[in-house]
C-alpha cells in the first residue's frame, strides 16, 4: 500500500476513470451530428481470398496441363501473371470494380505484389491523376509467387459478404479484360490465353469482438499511463533528492580501484570481448557445429562466469543485479511473449510455426540475459572507458565501411571466411530494385549498418564535446565524421533520419552546447563525408525529396504492406499470433518493428516493446538531471542512442538482426550502471614518511631521528640490504 503522501486525491481518481472511460468509448464509437448519436467506428472487417490462374496454351490443343516445358517458359508465365497483377491496380480496373460494386464515382483500393522472389518488392507503376476518390473500406490486396503463373486476391469490406463479392468481382473484371483486350494478339501469335479460377472465393469475418477488445486495451491503458504520471509528479522531489545523496561523482579513478581495463575480473573483459565481435565479426553469418550462430557460445559462456561469479565472488567484485524499471518491462515483454505463443500454440502447430516461435523466443531471452549481465557488471567508472571502446570500435567500423563502399571489398566477410564457416549473404556486392549498392559491413543489411553507426554517433559526438583535451577532442571529431560518413555510405534513408534523430535529442537538452559543436564542425564533416563517401550523400538526399519520398518503391512497399497485414492485426488484435511465429519468407516482409510487434504479440506487445525503450530514456534523464555532469553527459549519449531505435524501428524490423539489439541492451545496460554508486576502494597505503634532521642534531647511531636497527646474524634479513651506519663528523 501507498503511503498516504503518494496516495492521489480521489477527485483526481474519478477525473482519471472518467478520461479513461471517454477515450475507450471514442476509441470504438465516432461522434456525429447526421443522423446524432455514436456511430460504430466499423472495425470490424470481412476478409476473402481466391486464386486465378493464367497462362496460354497452343489454339486447338487441350488445355490440361499448365506446366511449362522449360524453366524459362515458367518464368515468362510467372511475369505475365505480375502484368495482370499490376492491371487490377490500374485506375481503369479499380474504378470498373467500384462501379460492378455500386460504389459510383469511386474507386478501390489496390496494392501489390509483395513476393520476395520477384526481387522488386512493390512493383512501381506510376498512373495519371484520376478524380475520382478511393473508398479505403474496400481493398484488394494482389500478389505472386514469381515462380508459378497464379494470382492470388485479397479482399478487405467492411462485411465477410462484402468482401467475398469484391474478390469475386475483382477476377470477373480481370477475367474479362484477359479475353477481350489479348485474344486478338494471342490468336495472331497462335496461342489463346486462358484464366482459371483455382476454388471458390473463401471468406469470412476477422474478428467479430475487436471492438470490445479496443475499448478494454485504451480504458486499461489510459489508466496505467495516468496513475504513473500520477505516482511520478508526486515521487519527484524525494527521488532527487535520494539520488543526489547516493551517487558519487565519476572523478578519476585511484591507484588502488579495481576498474576495468585495470581490473583481474574476468567478466568486463568478456564485455569488452563480445563488444569487439559485434563490431568486426559477422557472427550472424557463421555457423559452428551444431547449427548455432558464434554469438551463442560466447553468451553461454558469459552467462556461466556471471552465475559462478554471483555464487563464488563476494564483496565489491560480486556482480550486482539491482532490478529497475528497465528490467521490469524487459521480463513483463518476454512474458506477454510466452503468453501469446501459449494461447495459441494449437493454430502455430497446425502451421508447423512452433519451432520458429522457439527459436525468437530463446533470441529474445538471450538478449534480455546479455542486458542483465552487462547491468550488474559493470560499475560507474567504467562506463566511459566501454564508452571510448565502442567509439572506437565504430570508428574502426566505418573506414572499413567505406573502404566497401570506394572499392567493393568487404574485410569482415572475407578475412572470416578463411578461418571459420562463413556463409556470404546474396546482397554482398549487389544493387537493390532502385540501383543502390548493398554496403554490408559484418551485417546482413545495409539498415542494420546504418543503425549501428547512428547509434554510436552520439557517444562521439558528446566526446568532442566534453574532452579534457584538444587530442581526445579531435579525434572524437574525426570519429564523428567517419560515422557520418559510413552511414551515408549504406545509401540508405535511415542513414541521414537516424542520425538526425540522435542529434535532436541531444540539442534538446543541450541546445546552444550542440548547436554551437555542430556548427563549428559543420565544413570539416561536410569535407570529410564528401571525400570518403562521394555521391552517396546526394543519393541519400534525392530519396529524401518531397516530391521523390513518397513515389520511390522502397517506401510505397512499406506502405502497400500495412494494408496487406490488417487482417492479421485485427484477427488477434491484444495478444497478437504468437511471438516469432510471423515468418517473413512464408508471408511478406515488414520492414517495420513496432507493424512486427503488433501482429506477433498485440497491442499490449507493442505497450511492451515501447515500454522497454521508454524506461531507458526515463532512467537516462533522470541522471541527466542529476547533480554529477560526467555521468550526465554518459547518460544523454546513451538517451539518443536509444531514441535512434525508437526511430529504426519504423523503418526496419530492428530484432530481426542481432547487432542491434545486442547493441542497445549494452546500452541499456551503461545506463543502469550509472545509476548505481561506485563501489568504495580500499584506502591507498601510505607512503613512508621520512623525516630530515641533520646529522649534526642526530643521536649517535641514528638517522633522520630512527635509531639504527642493531646487527642481524647471518642469514637474517635476507632479500633486503642492510642499513650501514652513516659515520659523524
Amino acid at each position: 500500500m501507498l503511503p498516504r503522501s503518494l496516495q492521489p486525491r480521489p477527485r483526481t481518481v474519478v477525473l482519471l476513470v472518467l478520461l479513461a472511460a471517454l477515450a475507450a468509448l471514442l476509441s470504438a464509437y465516432s461522434p456525429s451530428l447526421s443522423p446524432p448519436g455514436l456511430h460504430p467506428r466499423g472495425l470490424t472487417m470481412g476478409a476473402a481470398k481466391a486464386k486465378v490462374l493464367l497462362y496460354t496454351s497452343a489454339i486447338g490443343s487441350a488445355p490440361t496441363t499448365i506446366s511449362a516445358e522449360t524453366k524459362a517458359d515458367t518464368y515468362l508465365a510467372a511475369q505475365n501473371a505480375v502484368q495482370y497483377d499490376l492491371y487490377l491496380q490500374s485506375n481503369e480496373a479499380t474504378s470498373t470494380i467500384a462501379r460492378d460494386l455500386g460504389l459510383r464515382d469511386q474507386r478501390v483500393v489496390a496494392s501489390g505484389p509483395f513476393t520476395l522472389l520477384l526481387g522488386l518488392g512493390n512493383l512501381p507503376h506510376p498512373q495519371p491523376p484520376d478524380p475520382r476518390s478511393l473508398n479505403h473500406a474496400y481493398r484488394l490486396l494482389l500478389d505472386v509467387d514469381g515462380a508459378t503463373p497464379v494470382l492470388t486476391i485479397y479482399g478487405q469490406a467492411p462485411s465477410a459478404h462484402a468482401a467475398i463479392e469484391l474478390v469475386d468481382t475483382a477476377r470477373n473484371v480481370l477475367t474479362r479484360h484477359v479475353l477481350n483486350q489479348e485474344t486478338a494478339q494471342r490468336q495472331a501469335e497462335g496461342e489463346a490465353a486462358i484464366v482459371r479460377p483455382l476454388g471458390p472465393t473463401v471468406g469470412g469475418l476477422v474478428d467479430p469482438g475487436v471492438q470490445w477488445q479496443l475499448m478494454a486495451f485504451v480504458f486499461d491503458l489510459i489508466l496505467a499511463v495516468g496513475g504513473s504520471l500520477l505516482y511520478a509528479l508526486r515521487l519527484r522531489g524525494r527521488r532527487a533528492a535520494r539520488s543526489a545523496d547516493v551517487l558519487d561523482m565519476l572523478d578519476d579513478e585511484s591507484f588502488a580501484s579495481d576498474d576495468w581495463p585495470h581490473t583481474n575480473r574476468i567478466l568486463p573483459w568478456g564485455l569488452a570481448g563480445f563488444m569487439a565481435m559485434l563490431f568486426l565479426v559477422p557472427f550472424q553469418s557463421i555457423s559452428l557445429p551444431g547449427g548455432a550462430n558464434l554469438d551463442r557460445p560466447l553468451l553461454v559462456a558469459l552467462a556461466l562466469l556471471w552465475f559462478c561469479a554471483l555464487a563464488l565472488v563476494s564483496g565489491a567484485a560480486r556482480p550486482r543485479v539491482k532490478l529497475t524499471g528497465v528490467h521490469f518491462a524487459a521480463l513483463a515483454f518476454f512474458a506477454l511473449c510466452c503468453l501469446g505463443v501459449a494461447l495459441n500454440a494449437g493454430a502455430l502447430a497446425n502451421m508447423d510455426e512452433v519451432g520458429l516461435a522457439a527459436k525468437k523466443l530463446a533470441l529474445l531471452f538471450s538478449y534480455i540475459l546479455f542486458f542483465v549481465i552487462v547491468a550488474s557488471v559493470v560499475r560507474p567508472r567504467e562506463v566511459p572507458r566501454y564508452v571510448a571502446l565502442m567509439v572506437g570500435l565504430g570508428a574502426v567500423l566505418a573506414v572499413a565501411t567505406i573502404v566497401e563502399y570506394r572499392t567493393h571489398y568487404n574485410i569482415f566477410y572475407s578475412v572470416w571466411a578463411r578461418l571459420l564457416p562463413v556463409t556470404t549473404p546474396s546482397e554482398l556486392d549487389t544493387s537493390d530494385s532502385i540501383g543502390r549498392l548493398n554496403v554490408l559491413g559484418p551485417t546482413d543489411q545495409p539498415l542494420e549498418l546504418a543503425a549501428m553507426l547512428a547509434m554510436v554517433l552520439p557517444f562521439a559526438l558528446m566526446g568532442s564535446i566534453e574532452a579534457a583535451t584538444r587530442r581526445r577532442r579531435v579525434l572524437y571529431a574525426v570519429a564523428v565524421g567517419l560515422l557520418l560518413a559510413a552511414g551515408v555510405a549504406t545509401s540508405r534513408k535511415t542513414s541521414l533520419v537516424a542520425p538526425a534523430a540522435a542529434i535532436l535529442l541531444l540539442a534538446v537538452y543541450r541546445p546552444r552546447t550542440v548547436i554551437r559543436s555542430l556548427l563549428g564542425l559543420a565544413l570539416v564533416l561536410g569535407v570529410l563525408v564528401h571525400a570518403t563517401s562521394p555521391g552517396a550523400l546526394g543519393s541519400v538526399f534525392e530519396q529524401l525529396e518531397p516530391g521523390h519520398v513518397n513515389t520511390v518503391s522502397t517506401t510505397t512497399d512499406r506502405v502497400a504492406r500495412y494494408d496487406a497485414v490488417m487482417p492479421d492485426i485485427m484477427s488477434h488484435l491484444l495478444i497478437g499470433r504468437g511471438y516469432g511465429s510471423y515468418d517473413p519468407h512464408k508471408y511478406r516482409i515488414l520492414d517495420n518493428e513496432y507493424l512486427g510487434v503488433v501482429i506477433a504479440v498485440g497491442l499490449l506487445g507493442l505497450v511492451g516493446y515501447a515500454a522497454i525503450l521508454l524506461a531507458m530514456m526515463l532512467l537516462a534523464h533522470r541522471t541527466i538531471r542529476g547533480p554529477d555532469p560526467r555521468r550526465a553527459s554518459l547518460a544523454l549519449a546513451s538517451l539518443a542512442s536509444v531514441g535512434v531505435i525508437l526511430v529504426v524501428s519504423a523503418l526496419f524490423d530492428v530484432f530481426s538482426f542481432p547487432h542491434v539489439p545486442y547493441l542497445l541492451f549494452f546500452v541499456g545496460g551503461l545506463i543502469v550502471a550509472l545509476r548505481n554508486p561506485s563501489p568504495v576502494s580500499p584506502p591507498a597505503p601510505e607512503p613512508a614518511r621520512v623525516l630530515h634532521t641533520p646529522l649534526s642534531q642526530s643521536p649517535r647511531g641514528s638517522l633522520g631521528g630512527e635509531p639504527f636497527p642493531p646487527p642481524s646474524d647471518a642469514g637474517e634479513g635476507i632479500g633486503r640490504p642492510r642499513r650501514q651506519p652513516v659515520p659523524v663528523g
